[in-house]
């Protein structure tokens, strides 16, 4: 059974997309030439439910309760296995496989500012990494109020999660995702949250207003119903309409920030590998 990272339920004309354990699938994946991680898992879902004409409104959650996207334990990047995951040598270096074809990785970033349906984040625990980055392109979010977000790209594998346990890979990367560009916290408040990986509560972006919602648990699926009703009582092309006004200067924004991102958490990536990072005893 292939392993996937992401899987779609239907509830009527609510399309669910459901993250699971990204360490774990990680790992699963590792024997698997074909599985889809939670990076390709999100697009591909949120391309499937876009052109689905059954489903009105999409809810982006987390399979566990506790965990809506976490980064990989800090222990996982001690196996030279996980660590060569990320070695660009082994990917654009001499003696690298050379893809065949056209791969279709519809980007999951692109598509939440794109698809015409509203697209509600039940953040139902911590966000810590490239989960927290796709809520920045929701359009409503609901949170736990002590979820932990922390963009996670500089945390140095440091960042401790709601479990205690340490998150992420002991690398700084510049965040590769054009969405940091609309993160709509203070321009010092922004720097701190991703130069630190400052980790936040669900609260504590409630009230910088960032998040729409933050509850406690047991209340999280009462707001996400109420809203996802609100949703579904309005005219689908109306919204559609609406969310494509509001998105225009996101789309902007992304445009202006994601390939320069993207090209410079790459050359990080070749910074650490030109120190050693990824050879048998790196650190």
């Amino acid at each position: 059974m292939t392993v996937r990272g992401v899987e779609i339920e239907r509830r009527g004309p609510v399309g669910w997309i459901i993250i699971n354990d990204y360490q774990a699938t990680v790992e699963a994946a590792a024997s698997d030439p074909d599985s889809v991680g939670v990076h390709e898992g999100v697009g591909q879902a949120l391309d499937e439910l876009r052109w689905d004409s059954s489903v009105r409104v999409v809810v982006l959650t987390g399979r566990n309760d506790g965990e809506f996207y976490r980064f990989s334990r800090r222990t996982h990047w001690d196996d030279p296995v996980h660590r060569g995951r990320l070695d660009p040598n082994k990917h654009f270096g001499p003696g690298a496989p050379q893809p065949q074809g056209t791969a279709r990785r519809p980007d999951a970033h692109e598509l939440l500012m794109l698809i015409e349906k509203p697209v509600v984040a039940r953040v139902n625990g911590d966000a810590i990494g490239f989960g927290q980055s796709l809520l920045w392109g929701c359009d409503i979010v609901i949170a736990r109020d002590d979820a932990r977000i922390a963009w996670g790209h500089t945390g140095l594998g440091e960042i401790v999660d709601s479990d205690g346990e340490e998150r992420g890979y002991p690398w700084a990367q510049t965040p590769p995702y054009g969405l940091a560009a609309i993160l709509s916290m203070p321009p010092a408040k922004t720097k701190e949250y991703m130069m630190l990986s400052k980790v936040m509560t669900g609260k504590e972006l409630a009230d910088l207003g960032v998040f729409n919602y933050a509850v406690p648990a047991d209340e999280l699926d009462g707001v996400v119903d109420r809203i996802v009703g609100e949703l579904l009582r309005r005219p689908p092309r109306v919204l559609a309409r609406i969310k494509a006004v509001c998105n225009k200067h996101v789309r902007n924004q992304v445009n202006l920030t994601e390939d320069l991102g993207l090209a410079y958490g790459i050359l990080d990536f070749w910074e650490h590998a030109a120190a050693g990072a990824w050879e048998e005893d790196g650190d």
